[in-house]
């Protein structure tokens, strides 16, 4: 989105090799994220549906934040790229492949658990704060990954269709040479063959070659191989905007939903429960148009998205079933003094 060379900002301009990117539609999307969940948090304190002492409304946003970066980055590796990371396993912290939600989820949920008891609150109520954050986010996030073309959905005709950069394993651009065979471009990993180059690589979906792109060669094999191709750029067939179909299921009508339900239950867990299972819902359905990450496929019809759902649906009625049960008010937690064994128990 904006980046300096030649001496001055560029805005929605290419960056040149020797440019500087400063702001992307990702960094963008995480900032205004992190200001409305400080904004929100506080709001919620003065409030009183946010039921911790006043420093720990600033902490806990930080610990979520630091929560959500590892916990994306991690199950992103582990799960979609493991044979990679596990080979390379400083590109974790090194090649920004991007973040999965689940991760985050799950990173957040543990970490509070453990943040619950150093200052003394019931786990779920922390919990309790985050649903909201995610569903604003969430149109964000999607509409940055529609814009970068990164996670399309599967193929349509139907007139709305976008054809996207095609993007191999890691998110590398996809490219064809004059027979048709395709490659994705690959970043030297050393100091010494830092030059980009070409490895063999076969889509396991509908592409096209753009024969009218700019041509561009690349050594293949490895950055000093003496066999250099001349190559186009590989798009994919009409695909469903899935990002944008996120954006609304996962994101604006799940808002709607938490933002109602927030106005109106004084049980702590519910919101926890109530997202984990209309989040998974909603995801699932909509993975239904999104087509599964490179290589990756399909387990019993299903993709890795839609198994990681139904357990968030599981998950999501145990937590409401345990709301109803113990009961226990928003009202009452205190702000300041530690609860006691009953209100604290989680």
């Amino acid at each position: 989105m904006i980046s300096w060379f030649d001496g001055g900002l560029h805005f929605f301009r290419r960056v040149p090799a020797d440019g500087i990117e400063i702001a992307n539609v990702f960094h963008v999307a995480y900032g205004i994220i992190f200001l409305f969940a400080l904004w929100v948090t506080r709001f919620w304190f003065k409030r009183g549906s946010f039921r911790v002492p006043p420093r720990a409304v600033l902490d806990s946003v930080l610990v979520a934040v630091a929560s959500l970066v590892i916990g994306g980055r991690l199950m992103e590796a582990l799960v979609y790229q493991p044979a990679y990371y596990l080979e390379h396993p400083l590109r974790i912290i090194s090649n920004g492949s991007g973040f999965t939600i689940h991760g985050m989820i799950l990173a957040v949920i543990i970490t509070f658990w453990f943040w619950a008891r150093w200052i003394q609150r019931p786990w779920f109520h922390l919990l309790d704060q985050t649903p909201i954050i995610v569903a604003f986010g969430t149109p964000l996030g999607r509409i940055a990954n529609f814009l970068a073309g990164d996670l399309w959905g599967r193929e349509t005709t139907l007139p709305w269709g976008v054809r996207f950069p095609m993007k191999g394993p890691l998110f590398r651009d996809v490219v064809a040479n004059a027979k048709g065979d395709t490659f994705v471009v690959v970043a030297g990993d050393s100091v010494d063959h830092p030059a980009w180059h070409l490895e063999a690589w076969q889509p396991d979906q509908g592409i096209e070659i753009l024969r009218d792109s700019p041509t561009t060669w690349y050594h293949v094999g490895a950055p000093d191989s003496s066999h250099i191709e001349i190559v186009r750029q590989v798009v994919t067939t009409p695909r469903h905007p899935s990002q944008l179909y996120q954006a609304v299921t996962e994101g604006l009508i799940l808002l709607v939903i938490l933002l109602v339900l927030r106005s109106k239950t004084r049980l702590v867990g519910v919101q926890s429960g109530a997202f984990l299972f209309a989040y998974g819902l909603l995801r699932m359905l909509s993975e239904f148009f999104r087509q599964p990450e490179p290589g990756l496929g399909y387990l019993l019809g299903l993709t890795r998205g839609q198994l990681l759902c139904i357990s968030m649906m599981i998950g999501g009625l145990v937590v409401l079933w345990w709301a109803r049960k113990k009961g226990v008010r928003i009202d009452d937690l205190p702000l300041s003094r530690p609860p006691d064994a009953a209100v604290g128990a989680s």
